[in-house]
């Protein structure tokens, strides 16, 4: 168990409270503790490089406990109607794809897709579209990050062609 797999394990059982604290209006608590697990996520990523700790737990755990975080997020937010369902459904289906494909990749293929930019900026307007949404829950703040979320499905797509061209190119080369 490295330090970069407990902070993962962390950030996914801050899911639990954090949940708790959404569904029953601790907005204040749950940000804090949203706070806390994405800093974690930031940390785990950093460390597992610098410290050379990448593993095979970590792989998994890692994009489990940020699709876990996210879906927690998201149904509160649907359940208070503060978020759209269509809304979720495109940040749901989104990380479900992500997440399965990679989970196939290093399960049947035993490689890991990497993130690339475009992955990672989808995810940082999708976790800045939540963070608003929990911080000013607006009726016309959420009609302009409804145009955010379309961006970030169009960026999806574009992740979901750079990941298939990847895995495509991989399975060619092995």
């Amino acid at each position: 168990m490295t330090i970069p797999n407990i902070l993962s394990l962390l950030r996914f059982i801050l899911c639990f409270p954090i949940a708790f604290c959404l569904f029953n209006n601790f907005r204040v608590v749950a940000v804090v503790l949203i706070v806390i697990a994405w800093i974690t996520d930031l940390l785990d990523g950093y460390l597992a490089r610098r410290l050379n700790a990448i593993s095979e737990f970590g792989k998994i755990i890692d994009p489990v406990a940020d699709k876990t975080l996210i879906l927690v997020i998201v149904l509160s937010l649907v359940a208070s109607n503060n978020l759209s369902l269509s809304t979720a459904i495109i940040i749901v289906a989104r990380d479900i794809v992500i997440l399965t494909a990679g989970l196939v990749a290093l399960k049947k293929f035993k490689f890991a897709i990497p993130s690339n930019i475009i992955g990672k900026i989808s995810a940082f307007l999708i976790g800045c579209c939540l963070f608003v949404i929990l911080i000013f829950p607006n009726p016309i703040i959420k009609h302009y990050l409804e145009i955010v979320i379309i961006l970030v499905a169009i960026l999806s797509i574009l992740l979901y062609s750079s990941y298939y061209f990847q895995w495509i190119k991989k399975l060619r080369s092995s």
